[in-house]
C-alpha cells in the first residue's frame, strides 16, 4: 500500500489509525496489510457522498433542528440537511423531548417554501417520504399513525416534527424545517421504562443492511420528489388507525372515544363519537383503543 500511495508505512499506519478513530471497522493482518469492512460511519466526507444537497454533520449536538436554524440564520440557503449522530436535546410534538440512542439517524433538511406546492400536508409528505425509503432500502414493512408517526412491528419507529419559517415582509412561507428521527439499530433494553413497549428499533437484533448515511440521503431526497405528487391514497393505504376504535386527546381540553373512519384530502382525520356527532381533526393526538 505505501508503495502505491508513494508514501512512508510510517504515513499508512497513521492514516489507518485515523479511519480507526473516526469508527471504521480496520483488520490488521501480518504481512498482508489491513482490511477495511463494511462500516456504518457518519463523517463530513461519507454525507458528502451521499447526499445530493449540502449537508451539515455534528457528531453531537443539542438538536439538528436547533443547529438547522442556525444556519439558516447564517445565510445558508434552502435546500440543504444537518445530520448528528447524537442529540442531547431532541424534541418531539407537544413539546415532549426526543428519546436519541446511539445508532439512530437524526437530521433535519431545510426546504424553500417556494418548493413545496402544498404546505398543509408537508408532515404527510414527509411520512411517506420516509416510509418509502425505509421501506426500499431495508426491506422492514412500516405503517402510519397519524398524523406522522411511523411504526414498524407494532412499535413506533420514527418521529416527525416540522416547523414553516415565514417571510415577515413577503407575507409567505420562506421555508420548512423537517426534523426526522429513525430508531435504526440498537438495544430495547436501552429504551426509557416510560417508553417500553412502545418504542422499539428497526434492527434490535443487530446491525442494519444498510447504513445511516445512505438512509438518511434517500430520507432527503424523497423530501424533494414527493412535492407536488398525489399521495394521499398511499397515506390512506398506511395510516393503520383507519376503521380502529381510539381516543381523541385535545391538550387541555379532554379526551373522547371515537372511532377513525378516514383521512380527507386536507390530511384530517374523520372520526364518528359514540353520539354519532363526527369531526374532522386537523390537531390534537390519539391512541388506539385496546
Amino acid at each position: 500500500m505505501a508503495d502505491r500511495l508513494s508514501c512512508s508505512r510510517m504515513a499508512v499506519s497513521k492514516s489507518v489509525q485515523a479511519l480507526s478513530a473516526e469508527g471504521y471497522e480496520i483488520e490488521v493482518s501480518k504481512g498482508n496489510g489491513y482490511s477495511l469492512s463494511v462500516t456504518d460511519v457518519l463523517s463530513d466526507a461519507v454525507l458528502s457522498k451521499t447526499f445530493s444537497m449540502p449537508v451539515f454533520y455534528f457528531p453531537e449536538c443539542q438538536s439538528t433542528f436547533i443547529e438547522s436554524k442556525k444556519e439558516i440564520n447564517n445565510g445558508v440557503k434552502a435546500p440543504f440537511a444537518v445530520v448528528a449522530g447524537r442529540q442531547t436535546g431532541g424534541r418531539g410534538r407537544l413539546g415532549r423531548s426526543f428519546f436519541s440512542p446511539s445508532g439512530g439517524i437524526y437530521m433535519s433538511v431545510v426546504l424553500n417554501g417556494s418548493d413545496v406546492p402544498n404546505p398543509d400536508l408537508f408532515t404527510i409528505s414527509a411520512s411517506i417520504a420516509t416510509a418509502d425509503a425505509i421501506e426500499s432500502l431495508t426491506g422492514k414493512e412500516c405503517s402510519i399513525k397519524w398524523v406522522n408517526d411511523i411504526y414498524s412491528s407494532g412499535r413506533k419507529i420514527v418521529g416527525i416534527l416540522t416547523e414553516g419559517i415565514v417571510n415577515m415582509e413577503l407575507g409567505g412561507l420562506d421555508q420548512i424545517i423537517i426534523g426526522i428521527g429513525i430508531n435504526l439499530s440498537g438495544n430495547d433494553e436501552d429504551i426509557p421504562a416510560e417508553l417500553s413497549g412502545k418504542l422499539g428499533f428497526l434492527f434490535p437484533e443487530g446491525k442494519s443492511p444498510v447504513t445511516r448515511a445512505e438512509l438518511a440521503a434517500r430520507v432527503a431526497d424523497n423530501l424533494v420528489r414527493i412535492q407536488g405528487t398525489d399521495f394521499m391514497d398511499e397515506y390512506r393505504r398506511r395510516c393503520f388507525i383507519i376503521g380502529r376504535d381510539i381516543t381523541v386527546i385535545k391538550p387541555g381540553k379532554g379526551e373522547w372515544p371515537a372511532t377513525a373512519y378516514g383521512v380527507d384530502d386536507n390530511g384530517h382525520l374523520l372520526v364518528r363519537y359514540p353520539d354519532g356527532r363526527e369531526e374532522a381533526l386537523s390537531s390534537g393526538e390519539v391512541t388506539l383503543r385496546i
